[in-house]
């Protein structure tokens, strides 16, 4: 199988985890000024919005995988989110109950300490990336039971983007099930990444993965990347002109023409990414992005965990611009610094356990 395609698409996941962490330093050390009205907090925004690229990714790379069964992807979903609750523990409520995250990061919730059960399990259960990503393997090794040609998913995904923004903020009314309406289509920021309309990115991931099966080639993919994308780009702008509030509204919980313009922009970017691969830079920063790409989640619960304790030094959104764009190598240095002693201290572990189970026994 060609390794191009491994190439371009491991760097558009690294370079995800780089970017996300400038995002995050952004959003929980930034002052309101920093984030709104500086070009920074532009800037930071603008590569926010790579999340699509990411999600796009996300599902051509399950096309390539050795584990495409349903009992596969299942398990995979249900690790993630026990991963991504946990996450939320050691982020948000383990910092509260010991005191040392700042009173003005609270008080963002309206809330004040000491919180209550309700607004422990509101923390325990927001839902980021990793939510969304564990629910939409659980979601897609029921659906791949069902689609199996690449245009099967391409129709599901229109299907979860047209109906994204009629199903938005609807409930049920009872309790759980209101729980689980938010994670697919909820219009609120418990929930940053609602299934409808973002899970419509992994299967048109999904759609070019799986024509790359087909074709065996690398050129052909990052071909399909450039024609989809300029068409969902002028296909979504268009619609974005025509009724900006509808469609777009805001980057969380965007309706049909949000959806496909940032995956179109998000496609495009990835064809440009693949012309640039053999630039110095990405020669030099091959191995970085590589080894980003191969820790995706557990570097971002590392970044997450040291971003939200860090504030009990530097405070709630307290930084100018000069201070955050600063700070920003920083969290990525101790992030990656802190996640390689992680692998290598379980690799150690690791070898010291065969050892011992190979040394011989004494009589």
């Amino acid at each position: 199988m060609p390794t191009n395609r491994l190439v371009s698409i491991d760097i558009a996941r690294g370079m995800s985890v780089i970017i996300m962490i400038c995002v995050h330093t952004l959003w929980m050390y930034a002052d309101k000024d920093t984030q709104s009205s500086s070009l920074l907090g532009d800037i930071i925004h603008f590569l926010g919005k790579g999340t699509a690229s990411f999600l796009v990714a996300m599902g051509i790379s399950l096309m390539l995988s050795r584990r495409q069964s349903s009992r596969d992807l299942l398990f995979r979903g249900l690790t993630i989110l026990a991963i991504g609750y946990s996450m939320n523990f050691l982020k948000f409520v383990l910092p509260i109950m010991l005191g040392v995250m700042p009173e003005s990061f609270v008080a963002a919730y309206e809330w004040q300490t000491p919180l209550n059960f309700f607004q422990y399990q509101y923390l325990i259960l927001t839902g980021d990336i990793l939510q969304m990503a564990g629910f939409s393997l659980i979601i897609l090794s029921a659906i791949t039971q069902f689609v199996k040609n690449e245009w099967g998913y391409l129709f599901v995904a229109l299907a979860i983007a047209v109906s994204a923004k009629p199903l938005s903020g609807w409930t049920p009314g009872i309790d759980g099930l209101d729980y689980l309406a938010k994670v697919l289509w909820g219009n609120t920021y418990q929930i940053y990444f609602p299934l409808f309309p973002w899970l419509s990115c992994i299967l048109v991931g999904m759609f070019i993965g799986k024509r790359f099966v087909h074709s065996q080639s690398s050129v052909a993919l990052h071909s399909d990347c450039l024609k989809m994308g300029i068409s969902l780009t002028l296909l979504g702008g268009g619609l974005m002109a025509w009724n900006f509030d509808y469609h777009f509204g805001n980057f969380f919980h965007t309706g049909f023409g949000g959806i496909a313009y940032l995956i179109g922009v998000n496609l495009i970017a990835l064809w440009c990414l693949n012309k640039l691969l053999k630039s110095v830079i990405f020669e030099r920063l091959h191995g970085l992005f590589s080894y980003c790409s191969q820790h995706v989640t557990s570097l971002y619960v590392t970044q997450w965990v040291l971003i939200c304790w860090g504030m009990a030094i530097i405070g709630y959104q307290t930084m100018n611009s000069l201070q955050t764009i600063m700070l920003m190598p920083l969290t990525i240095s101790l992030t990656l610094l802190c996640h390689y002693g992680y692998v290598t201290a379980r690799t150690n572990l690791s070898l010291n356990k065969h050892i011992l189970k190979r040394a011989p026994q004494v009589e």
